[in-house]
């Protein structure tokens, strides 16, 4: 695989890194293998988050042997409760890992402007502190729009950036490619597949060797699934014309009415989160009930108290750069989650 280099910090790495988020789905042993076997086939960028429940432990349970030899990055996003919190899960993602030191540390999910004015007082003074101790090598930021992410890199305070781009969010090639270029920030992709949303997976990878994002982390979970992605990664063939009208053809639908977390519909009065009702809305909705939609609606499960205080207001609507009709899409999530099994959920 091709192998690039991270920014400014001197770090190197293959192309295609390994996405952890999904780990939790499977069993300490399974994911072993598939950890292992990410590493057999050259993989040496592993990308997980407080968050991924445990997804840490089961990355440690591996890389900690050979943490000389990987590139491990983490996220919190408890610096919204507060810098005490910030700190204890930044701790326990350390005893989670079994590391000394995260290469990338940072904060998750920074999508508004009061989610970057969070990070950026004490938990960022925190990080810093932590690199002078030598537990943290970078400092990085994630979210989901390209705006507040531009705003954060120009401050000089990050060595990465990770965002969502792929065949429909095509957004961080406006600004936030060029300017991560200018002031040497690492770039990593998360979402390759807006979300599992884009079904033609050989094409949709192969979108990426037209841009050279950067390093591009989708979430595995089986040794198929590695073996598939390494396989694009080694061969790295760019879409030709036909080939990139035809994917564009397939995600047109999508695209119009297709959620980029950006959050500026939130918050919402009812406390729905509406970023998420989308994203099951379209991992679930018109698929066959397989594992992967099962797991999705069981994690939607615990929102349908707050579904049903929706009242259509509309204000999500006016809101959304995409005008995404968010009340009609809540409704037919409630659909979805009443209509599965209690046995499944």
């Amino acid at each position: 695989m091709k192998t690039i280099t991270l920014g400014t910090t001197g770090l190197q790495t293959a192309e295609l890194g390994f996405g952890a988020m999904y780990l939790p789905r499977v069993s300490v042993a399974q994911s072993e293998r598939v950890i292992k076997r990410a590493l057999e086939l050259g993989i040496t960028y592993f990308d997980t988050a407080a968050a991924y429940q445990d997804s840490e432990e089961k990355l440690g349970k591996v890389l900690s042997k050979i943490s000389d030899q990987v590139i491990v990055s983490s996220r919190s996003m408890a610096y919204k409760m507060g810098i005490e919190a910030f700190q204890q899960e930044f701790d326990q993602s350390l005893r989670r890992l079994r590391c000394d030191y995260f290469d990338f540390y940072g904060f998750h999910a920074v999508n508004q402007p009061p989610d970057f004015e969070q990070a950026i007082g004490a938990p960022l003074e925190f990080l810093r502190e932590q690199q002078q101790r030598g537990r943290v090598r970078h400092i990085a930021i994630t979210g989901h729009n390209p705006v507040t992410l531009v705003r954060a890199l120009k401050t000089g305070a990050f060595a990465m950036a990770m965002f969502p781009f792929n065949v429909i969010e095509q957004e961080p090639l406006h600004d936030l490619f060029a300017v991560a270029r200018e002031l040497g920030v690492a770039t990593s992709i998360m979402k390759p597949l807006a979300g599992g949303v884009i079904e033609r997976k050989a094409l949709a990878f192969r979108f990426f060797f037209t841009h050279d994002p950067g390093v591009i982390t989708p979430g595995m979970a089986s040794e198929q699934e590695v073996e598939e992605n390494v396989r694009i990664f080694i061969e790295r063939r760019p879409l030709v014309a036909d080939e990139l009208q035809e994917l564009l053809n397939e995600v047109a639908l999508l695209g119009k009415e297709f959620c980029r977390r950006c959050s500026y519909c939130m918050p919402c009065e009812q406390g729905i989160m509406i970023p998420f009702v989308h994203m099951i809305y379209l991992k679930c909705w018109g698929k066959p009930m397989n594992d992967d939609v099962l797991y999705t609606l069981g994690l939607g499960k615990r929102m349908l108290p707050l579904l049903e205080k929706c009242t259509a207001c509309g204000t999500c609507v006016e809101k959304c750069p995409y005008s995404i009709p968010t009340p009609r899409r809540v409704q037919e999530v409630l659909e979805l989650l009443k209509s599965m099994p209690d046995e499944l959920s």
